[in-house]
């Protein structure tokens, strides 16, 4: 059966449509320049509009004390140390299993007797309940497996094995796309995401701990819970909505196509189970515009056109595939108007919903056309035409990659024998920043400069950034993720929404569900007068005005690095985008969506089997983490304002190609081993691994592999054996299941919590991922339906009922939902 030729044959494949959707927020514009000019000219543009030049350290004169072991608390150090903090830690014994060279980079190494004094620092890093005699003005981050209390998860101490958190929140299970109906529900993947995810919200909250500070003079406790980590990342994955309108509600795609036999979904199934081409060729056909194609030349080159009405349509004009997408049945209108709502599964302004039969016949038109170039002809061919595209990389062909080492993002590190990782933030008045260096000895702590904090006499916030606002013109995940931290940190936050978004309702509606929480939101239309004149009253009041946008599109908003200094000298802006880095590069102004990325950066190469390089699921690898790096970046830009006191505002900046850099930061000396690679792995040694049980599957902490003694155990009897010889062991679960087990039994770590706004009823994780002084934040109030609150919002600016009922009327202010008149 030929592969390109008669694909009524090849029609049985059950989709899930919300793995499907795509993650990621959009970057910059697809041109090789930027509305400076170069991208030299662009950054030197960018430092002047912000007073930058002078490379003020965010973080200089703050002081930490690093006393943790643990991948968690070493990453959240260096993040500081790249900002400029002063990093002081003890090595006298190597770790066995962390890279010292990058984890302590910019770092001082000093003698353990001279870390026993802790009371000159700011900040105080610690694993679990280790003493610390804290004072006043000090903030300590405690890394914890579970929050203290927690009597389900209590049982994982500190340094638990990063497999048994894997396997508790689903990365095992919701990482591969395909994997369940070719018979691998189970896959174990070597990225330690729980711990990095940790690492970055644990530094978050210190920052905003340190905001707090310049007010109060106190410090605080906080913990940063690496199951909590790994729960931070899988929101899009288990959220569940109810009370939307047809029309805007989740598309449930599965089920045998028409005419498809469930005999021929076996025959197809079982052949991608075994052959790489044939998986390759599958989720072509589940998802054509977000999926690797092989090119003439045998590389690989994901398009990612898909979710977005837009880039659909660039990318199928591109090849002059439109019209003849709207001959064979498809339409284009908008999902957002009720009146469409019979379209739904054949129109491409929603292509990933589209009927298998539909997607199959584009990936048929499409695979021939990619077989027919050579991957740097799409690549230029697509750019040109300002669609998102990847070529698809090893890691190790990433780190190499010209322009990565242009942006920085892989960089030399001066007195290291190899490149590194580079920084996760920046910030224009820290430009340039000095270059990354090894660590450095001393044999004691130097006096501290810097004066100690007096207490105001205001005590801190129970959230550390109330008071503070922003103004979030994001989209997709990433962005939306860095205003929900911010949100739930305490900040008042706005949301801007388009007259007529372009991205699926399921990342639109469904999504803000989880991402919107506690923001009010507001539908404009600025290519109105009035429009834009209420985005800029907006953001001239705002702190941090968070954008995901192209360079074009803020300069057209006037939201801009120099025109954003003009309206809000104090406002910090916020860009979380695809592809840049410390320094900018040609590609700092391409696009980029979490899957495309993954591409880029090594991990789907990895992930998938040799020939079929595939997604490491959607949206928790990538996405959230970006988002995060992005609160990290802004809330680090506003700590750097406070201190100066001076009323200067700043740029802070973040990138997707960081945030998938950063997943691989156990990888960048080397590959893992092949237990650990494609998608039979099961684990990074022969005891640390997955198990195969009769009804289910357990993961196991242990030295040595136990297929034998396990071979036809139930789970129950599995775990009673591990257990029996003192190996740590959990069984391997789904989100789904991760998410259901604790809506009926919360616990202090995990809570999937029910919230309810004008009969919008949304279920999410409670943010659980960082605690002060040892109280979890409650989840910011429900996300209100979408532009439901902007008559409020107007209101606050100033309007009358009068004049905002007359805007609503005239379609400068969408209505709610987007619901016509």
């Amino acid at each position: 059966m030929s592969k390109t030729g008669n694909t009524d044959q090849k029609r049985g494949l059950t989709r899930r449509g919300a793995l499907l959707s795509l993650g990621g927020g959009i970057g910059a514009a697809m041109a090789l320049t930027t509305t400076a000019g170069t991208p030299a000219g662009a950054q030197a543009a960018e430092q002047a509009a912000w007073g930058a030049g002078t490379g003020d350290a965010p973080y200089g004169g703050v002081r930490v004390i690093e006393k943790s072991a643990l991948l968690t608390g070493r990453l959240a150090g260096q993040l500081f140390a790249d900002q400029g903090a002063e990093v002081f830690v003890d090595r006298s014994a190597p770790s066995p299993v962390l890279d010292d060279a990058y984890f302590d980079r910019g770092k001082v190494v000093v003698p353990a007797a001279a870390l026993a004094d802790t009371s000159s620092a700011d900040i105080l890093i610690v694993d679990g309940d280790a003493a610390v005699a804290r004072l006043p003005h000090q903030i300590v981050m405690r890394v914890v497996a579970a929050l203290p209390g927690d009597e389900t998860y209590g049982f994982l101490p500190p340094d638990c094995d990063e497999g048994l958190l894997s396997a508790i929140v689903g990365f095992y299970t919701d990482m591969s796309l395909t994997g369940p109906m070719l018979g691998r529900p189970v896959i174990y993947t070597p990225l330690p995401l729980a711990s990095v995810y940790a690492a970055v919200n644990g530094a978050i909250a210190v920052s905003a701990a340190l905001v707090d500070r310049t007010r109060t003079g106190l410090g605080r406790e906080v913990h940063a819970s690496r199951l909590a980590g790994g729960l931070s990342a899988i929101g899009a994955l288990t959220i569940t909505d109810a009370g939307l309108p047809p029309h805007l509600r989740p598309i449930q795609v599965g089920g045998l196509p028409p005419g498809m036999t469930q005999e021929q979904f076996v025959e197809i199934t079982g052949k991608a189970s075994t052959d790489p081409s044939w998986q390759l060729w599958l989720e072509q056909r589940f998802g054509p515009l977000a999926t690797p194609f092989k090119t003439a030349d045998g590389a690989f080159v994901l398009p990612l056109a898909g979710a977005n009405r837009r880039l659909t349509r660039r990318f199928l004009e591109a090849f002059d595939l439109y019209d003849r997408a709207l001959a064979e049945g498809m339409v284009d209108v908008s999902s957002f108007d009720a009146d469409n709502y019979d379209d739904r599964r054949n129109n491409l302004a929603d292509s990933l919903a589209l009927r298998f039969d539909l997607t199959s016949k584009l990936a048929d038109w499409i695979e021939p056309i990619f077989a027919s170039r050579t991957a740097d002809e799409l690549e230029a061919y697509l750019v040109a035409r300002e669609v998102p595209v990847s070529r698809v990389n090893s890691l190790a062909e990433w780190q190499r990659d010209r322009q990565a080492r242009e942006a920085r993002l892989v960089t030399d590190v001066l007195g290291a024998d190899r490149p590194m990782f580079g920084r996760m933030a920046w910030l224009a008045s820290a430009q340039p920043y000095p270059p990354l260096a090894a660590a450095t000895t001393a044999d004691s702590l130097p006096p501290r400069t810097a004066p100690v904090p007096r207490p105001s006499g205001v005590a801190p916030s129970v959230r550390p950034l109330t008071g503070f606002s922003m103004l979030d013109l994001a989209n997709v995940i990433a962005g939306p993720a860095s205003g929900r931290m911010c949100s739930e940190l305490g900040m008042s936050v706005v949301q801007s929404l388009p007259m007529e978004p372009n991205h699926s309702v399921s990342i639109v509606v469904s999504w803000a569900g989880e991402l919107g929480g506690g923001k009010r939101s507001i539908i404009l239309n600025t290519r109105t007068t009035e429009g834009m004149k209420i985005l800029r009253d907006l953001a001239a009041r705002s702190d941090i005005v968070l954008n995901n946008a192209l360079d074009a599109q803020m300069a057209r908003l006037r939201l801009d690095p120099a025109s954003l200094r003009v309206l809000n000298p104090r406002a910090i802006g916020l860009l979380v985008s695809a592809f840049r880095g410390e320094r900018l590069s040609p590609r700092q102004n391409d696009m980029g969506y979490d899957p495309s990325i993954q591409g880029t950066t090594g991990i789907m190469w990895r992930f998938g089997p040799p020939g079929a390089p595939t997604f490491h699921g959607i949206a928790s690898a990538v996405d959230y983490l970006c988002g995060y790096l992005g609160a990290w970046a802004g809330v680090t830009a506003l700590y750097a304002r406070q201190a100066r006191d001076d009323g200067r505002g700043d740029w802070a900046e973040t990138s997707l190609a960081a945030a998938a850099t950063l997943t691989q930061v156990l990888l960048q000396n080397a590959e893992p081993p092949e237990s650990a690679v494609g998608p039979h792995a099961t684990g990074l040694t022969a005891g640390q691994r997955v198990y195969r049980l009769s009804d289910g599957w357990i993961y196991v902490d242990g030295p040595a592999d136990l297929s034998a003694e396990l071979d036809g155990l139930d789970m129950a009897a599995a775990l009673a054996l591990v257990a029996g010889r003192g190996l740590p062991a959990v069984p391997v679960q789904t989100c789904r299941q991760i998410a259901d087990r604790h809506r009926d039994t919360p616990t202090l770590t995990a809570t999937f919590e029910r919230r309810e706004s004008d009969g919008w009823v949304n279920e999410c994780w409670a943010p659980t991922w960082f605690t002060f002084d040892g109280v979890p934040l409650d989840r910011p109030a429900a996300t209100p339906r979408l532009g439901s609150t902007g008559p409020e919002i107007l209101a606050e600016l100033g309007y009358s009922e009068t004049q905002i009922a007359e805007m609503i009327a005239t379609g400068v202010v969408g209505r709610t939902e987007w619901a016509k008149g």
